[in-house]
């Protein structure tokens, strides 16, 4: 299914980056309110009716966030541990939401039957609640390391603490037998200081996307001084956002002069 533009950007950021938020907290809060309702009849009376209104808010927030991911990917790229456990949420999150009104509606018959279903129901909302809350932080931590794990290892290898700031990377002047660009240039710059890739026939120098990109540093640094063309085309082939995203990095066509 091809994604609508209201899953795309809004105001300019991605819509996967803001509703993120909504989900990891909305999710949680709804399997804690859901739990006192169920477990603590003392309680039911008043958090029934949140508890399965923040289970719905919690669903439809989830499915945002998968539909949001999408367009997200077709433009940046797949952090693919984040994906799959992003995929995994919409239908649990609204297997709860589902539940939570069926048990909303059983908890109010007053007979033994309605009781014991209601217990039985309550049962599973708990079960399929916690299932929810795991998932979430799965999938909220497996973002977070795509696109901070990178810096963050960096930083501690250079012994850079929290009151300090990483040094200025200077770019190694590169030196070259050939004054235009070639195989042989982009190799001697095949590091994250200086990291020119081959795509298409076409220079880039991604240096300043290492640290930008959002499916993680490594993605990039791998490319660094080698022929990048099957890795990108695998990973973005039919992404005209990407393409025009590394169009911003280009440097000239094989054979052109070292600008």
């Amino acid at each position: 299914m091809e994604n609508l533009p209201v899953f795309d950007l809004i105001t300019g950021l991605p819509v996967h980056i803001l509703v993120n938020h909504v989900v990891v907290v909305i999710v949680p809060l709804a399997v804690i309110t859901v739990i006192l309702a169920v477990a603590f009849p003392r309680l039911r009376q008043s958090y029934r009716y949140p508890a399965v209104g923040l289970a719905i808010v919690g669903a439809l927030s989830a499915i945002v966030a998968e539909q949001s991911g999408e367009a997200l990917e077709a433009r940046v790229g797949v952090a693919e541990e984040h994906s799959e456990w992003g995929e995994m949420l919409p239908p649990v999150a609204v297997a709860l939401a589902v539940l939570s009104v069926i048990w909303l509606i059983v908890s109010y018959m007053s007979s033994s039957r309605g009781k014991i279903l209601a217990g039985v129901i309550g049962g599973v909302v708990i079960i399929v609640g916690i299932v929810a809350v795991v998932i979430t932080v799965l999938a909220g931590h497996s973002g977070a390391q795509s696109v901070w794990g990178d810096r963050v290892s960096q930083t501690e290898s250079a012994g850079v603490g929290p009151a300090e700031a990483p040094p200025a990377e200077v770019a190694p002047e590169v030196t070259t037998d050939t004054s235009v660009l070639s195989v042989e240039t982009v190799a001697v710059n095949d590091s994250e200081a200086s990291c020119w890739t081959i795509v298409g026939g076409n220079v880039y120098d991604l240096t300043d996307w290492i640290s930008s990109h959002p499916g993680g540093a490594s993605r990039i640094v791998g490319l660094c001084g080698i022929d990048g063309t099957s890795q990108f085309e695998g990973q973005h082939a039919g992404s005209s956002s990407v393409a025009s995203t590394l169009e911003g990095f280009l440097l000239g066509p094989i054979g052109d002069p070292v600008p």
